[in-house]
């Protein structure tokens, strides 16, 4: 294989990938990736759902202490139990989703870009935008129980001062395990307070998978040809070391999560709030434009890049760990060519 068929050659696609192989370790690798990220996401969970804090890297900071100060390390894995056998099935269903859809959008994209750049990304962007869309009705119940579970008070109050929509999310019982959450949710809300802000999940999950995964495969190409420019080597032949393609997609990684995060966030930051958020008697129930209006109100624009840092972090770090795991796995999990069989 070369560039002409629109994939480096370190590539495996779809048709030739072991599918138990490959979902089996997956779910043992993300897992594992889940467990060692875990408390930038509760950091930046809290960050974005209470009030009063201040934006930024010092709102992180300041976060991260109280939450030592309060819980110790075990209260940065608040609702890890949760996420973690939740995401179990999800990342099967958006793996699969994912690697069929690459593939089936390949000639679709050729015909829409002429560079292999744009294709790449094109076809990327298609498949992760697709495979998060899928995967948002097990995420969403997941998103609504871990988070509340992540903002609930150490005795019952909020963990920083606050008022307006965090500050009703620290009413529910601050030991609850995520059946007990799940429980409390469907009492007080019915079942579809289990997907609460699935609309903005969609929203805010499906434009960041497709962005992150298409700006992934336009990088990847960038880098790669950058790369061959540097050392003269003919588009036709890429003898490319185990190294360098780490070190592409590692590049590839970090510049995608840096993109997909700083240009979605302050939808994050609209969805964080709606799902934390507890019905309370007497108001109304908070909408998209409520949220956004308060959060404009209170905090002016700036409001919208809360949690910015830690999040950026997290897409970064996980974008790359993952994706390094990813290409392993698919590495891994490849089926011998016909020709070589």
């Amino acid at each position: 294989m070369n560039k002409m068929d629109g994939k480096t050659p370190e590539e495996v696609d779809w048709s030739r990938l072991d599918k138990r192989k490959f979902l089996i370790l997956g779910a043992g690798i993300f897992s594992g990736l889940t467990t060692c990220l875990f408390p930038l996401t509760v950091i930046k969970t809290r960050q974005m759902a209470v009030e009063g804090a201040p934006a930024g890297f010092k709102g992180a900071a300041q976060v991260a202490r109280q939450i030592l100060a309060s819980d110790g390390v075990r209260g940065l894995y608040r609702g890890f139990g949760t996420v973690i056998i939740g995401v179990i099935p999800a990342r099967g269903v958006y793996l699969t989703t994912l690697e069929a859809t690459k593939s089936m959008s390949l000639e679709t994209a050729a015909r829409l870009a002429p560079s292999e750049a744009g294709q790449a990304g094109l076809s990327n962007l298609f498949a992760g935008a697709f495979a998060s869309l899928v995967t948002q009705s097990v995420i969403v119940p997941i998103d609504v129980v871990s988070q509340r579970l992540m903002v609930a008070g150490s005795m019952g109050g909020p963990l920083i001062s606050g008022r307006g929509v965090a500050a009703v999310a620290a009413v529910a019982p601050p030991r609850m395990n995520g059946v007990s959450m799940a429980r409390h949710v469907i009492r007080t809300e019915g079942v579809l307070g289990l997907y609460r802000g699935f609309g903005m999940s969609v929203a805010t999950f499906v434009p960041s998978s497709g962005i992150w995964w298409g700006s992934y495969g336009a990088f990847q190409k960038l880098v790669w040809h950058q790369e061959d420019r540097w050392r003269g080597i003919s588009p036709e032949r890429l003898p490319h070391g185990p190294g360098e393609v780490m070190a592409v997609q590692t590049c590839s990684a970090l510049l995608a999560g840096l993109t997909s995060a700083t240009l979605t966030n302050g939808l994050d930051v609209v969805k964080t709030r709606l799902q934390v958020a507890e019905r309370v008697s007497g108001q109304e129930r908070p909408t998209f434009r409520s949220v956004a209006a308060q959060l404009v109100r209170e905090e002016g624009f700036r409001g919208f890049a809360r949690g910015l840092l830690p999040r950026i972090a997290n897409t970064a770090l996980w974008g790359t760990c993952m994706v390094t795991a990813y290409e392993f796995l698919k590495r891994t999990c490849a089926l011998p060519d016909p020709v070589d069989r």
